[in-house]
């Protein structure tokens, strides 16, 4: 038994009827024995979670001795990490080992003019580049077997400098921030090919200097950062168009320049990071905000915060400080304390991060050394690992995301 992960156990069957769970990688053995001269037929009775193994050697005939050539080895589903590289103007595509956490560049697809901001449709089938140099917003579709990206149509324009996008938990409407004309672009999406159309009245007009967009995951709320402001703003969504409305939005004062907009899975806590990171509880009915404790100050200009999948620990990039600082996630408030170890120091700038779908590995886009880098996570302390680096020079990776793809057929 090969590639199995740890906790993780499936069912093998002979053909005699014998049954035997398996809970561990290397040598197994059935209960009941064969006799000599019949055969044996292993089969895969029941998968482990979020694996497929397959069965090689499984079968024979005229057994006279114990049987040592069955071999059944286990893979998870594929994984890839996809990178707005802004100066070569292109995605890069990396394949994440599930195992291991180890990277490799498996290529890239054109984008549009400096790649900002990344957006992936909810059926992990679409993905969404905003691309400030041009306002414009490249739509891909995601091979749903090699990971790879196939441009849907051409580059879709937005307003000035889109530098945030974001699409509504139902996968129906998309969101760009145009920072430099003070408006939101916001487009209907085709669920068959991800094509986007742009709605009645966008670009709608918003704060000033909007920089960051997030949808409530309840889909009633979008929240737009202002830089110039200093402010997050809340705005009912329209349950039929998408459209942000004007009448009865709420601002917040939200420290200096927020720039980033976080909201945990359950869209109970708001982290917005400017200057410093503050935190915010959200009204469930309202969508209103609330300000919880006094601000993070990290060490350096931060990006944004990525809540681990399990919601126990929280990560921020520093590409100014070059740190990822560790935070431990105070249930029911979301409140952050630094993990003991944090920040941990790091060589490349670390602009983004994501999280693979188990949450055993976090990836960060280094805006100085031009590279991706991979990090194991203790799940009981929350500490980083590294696992190691891929460099791809003068492509000043901005922003990343991961996608776990569909499991392969057995």
């Amino acid at each position: 038994m090969t590639g199995l992960e740890s906790g993780a156990s499936l069912t093998l069957l002979n053909s005699d009827g014998d049954a035997l769970s398996v809970g561990s990688n290397g040598a197994f053995t059935f209960a009941t024995a064969i006799a000599g001269g019949s055969s044996y037929s292993v089969t895969v009775g029941a998968q482990p979670s979020g694996q497929n193994c397959r069965v090689s050697n499984g079968t024979g005939s005229n057994v006279s001795a114990n049987v040592t050539s069955v071999r059944v080895s286990c893979a998870g589903a594929p994984e890839f990490a996809y990178v707005a590289q802004s100066f070569s103007d292109n995605i890069g595509i990396y394949k994440i080992d599930v195992s291991t956490g180890a990277l490799s560049s498996v290529g890239t697809v054109a984008a549009g003019a400096s790649p900002f901001s990344i957006a992936v449709h909810p059926s992990k089938r679409f993905l969404y580049v905003a691309n400030t140099g041009d306002g414009t917003i490249s739509i891909y579709a995601i091979n749903q077997t090699t990971g790879a990206l196939a441009q849907v149509g051409t580059d879709l324009p937005t307003g000035r400098y889109p530098q945030s996008i974001a699409v509504d938990p139902a996968g129906n409407v998309v969101y760009a921030a145009n920072a430099l004309d003070n408006t939101v672009s916001v487009f209907a999406v085709d669920q068959g090919s991800g094509a986007l159309t742009a709605i009645a009245g966008s670009p709608f007009s918003t704060v000033t200097s909007p920089v960051g967009v997030t949808v409530h995951p309840g889909g009633k709320f979008v929240y737009i950062a202002s830089q110039i402001d200093n402010t997050i703003t809340k705005y009912a969504i329209d349950q039929g168009s998408g459209a942000v409305l004007a009448a009865g939005a709420t601002s917040v004062p939200a420290g200096s320049s927020p720039t980033f907009v976080t909201l945990d899975a359950a869209g109970g806590t708001m982290y917005v990071t400017g200057t410093k990171v503050t935190t915010f509880a959200i009204d469930s009915a309202t969508g209103d905000l609330a300000q919880i404790g006094a601000p993070l100050t990290p060490n350096g200009t931060s990006s944004r915060v990525r809540v681990h999948p399990a919601g126990k620990f929280a990560y921020i990039p520093d590409g100014l400080g070059r740190t990822l600082s560790g935070y431990a996630v105070a249930p029911g408030s979301g409140v952050l304390s630094p993990l003991p170890d944090a920040p941990l120091a790091t060589d490349n700038a670390p602009l983004d991060i994501a999280f693979n779908a188990s949450g055993k590995f976090l990836v960060t886009a280094n805006w100085n050394d031009d590279s991706i880098s991979a990090y194991s996570i203790n799940q009981k302390t929350g500490v980083l690992s590294s696992v190691g680096s891929v460099v791809n020079l003068d492509t000043r990776p901005r922003a990343i995301v991961t996608v776990q793809l569909p499991l392969s057929p057995t």
